[in-house]
């Protein structure tokens, strides 16, 4: 390990099991390790929270149970084996080409539908971003978000959704295949919150032009009321950004918020309310 660089642990008991592990990546929640041969992949969790069971069973329920080899508890850790994608995360260049299978990966998780969307959850979010950006002039975003939450165009069945829909989640293989993965942070909720976060997250990587008519492709309609929603969803991801980065990693948040807001103005401007 070189000074300054990210501390991986050993693990004897996985690795007498699967072979000496390499380090692949880290994130805020788990490290990622390949087994010698390159084909398996060991998530490590950094709680103790059963994050890996959840997430084998989020996979199994998004119909990628074929990937998951195991969740496990070993050396004072949790993990999740998987078989490994030949793959890279997106980026620009490669959007376009994922986006038919995006389409059929989000359409089939979505079919499923379930009670309704918690619109209390939803109102706690919204005060909880107005205390902490009270500072900044964002009412035309809130307004995109609260006046149809009160009109009642919120009220609607959840679906099983990814909600971490970032372009790192969503991997490419040379062949054009395409897989998400993470899905630790998968629940209940509207699936144009989902089509929202792809948006934020991924499809923002083209023009603002091109990224919006590649999210409204997602849609189940262009009616005026589903497309209300999309834009209440798209506003309030935008905030969940700017507050997410002021709470999280405030160095970075000046710097974030003029390219967020314009994305943001955008989708208003573009999007009839």
């Amino acid at each position: 390990m070189t000074s300054g660089g990210p501390t991986f642990l050993r693990f004897p008991v996985l690795e007498a099991r699967y072979g000496p592990l390499t380090p692949m990546d880290q994130g805020m929640q788990s490290r990622v390790y390949s087994t010698p041969d390159g084909r398996v992949v060991v998530k490590v969790y950094r709680n103790h929270q059963g994050e890996h069971r959840l997430e084998a069973e989020n996979l199994r329920r998004a119909g990628l149970g074929e990937w998951v080899l195991g969740a496990v508890e070993a050396d004072g850790v949790e993990a999740l084996i998987m078989r490994r994608f030949p793959g890279h995360p997106l980026t620009a260049a490669d959007v376009s080409r994922a986006l038919p299978r995006l389409r059929e990966i989000l359409g089939a998780l979505h079919r499923e539908r379930g009670e309704a969307v918690d619109l209390g959850r939803l109102r706690e979010r919204l005060k909880r971003f107005r205390r902490a950006l009270a500072a900044y002039p964002l009412d035309d975003l809130f307004d995109a978000v609260e006046e149809p939450l009160e009109r009642g165009l919120l009220d609607q069945p959840s679906a099983f959704c990814h909600l971490d829909l970032w372009q790192d989640n969503i991997l490419i293989a040379p062949g054009g295949e395409v897989i998400v993965i993470d899905w630790t942070k998968a629940a209940w909720d509207d699936p144009l919150r989902d089509i929202a976060l792809l948006k934020t997250g991924t499809l923002d990587l083209l023009s603002p032009d091109a990224s919006l008519e590649a999210a409204l492709t997602f849609l189940p309609d262009r009616e005026p009321a589903t497309v209300t929603r999309l834009r209440a969803y798209l506003a309030h991801t935008y905030l969940h950004d700017l507050y997410w980065f002021l709470m999280n990693e405030p160095y970075e948040f000046d710097g974030q918020r003029g390219p967020k807001l314009s994305r943001a103005r955008h989708v208003l401007a573009r999007l009839p309310g």
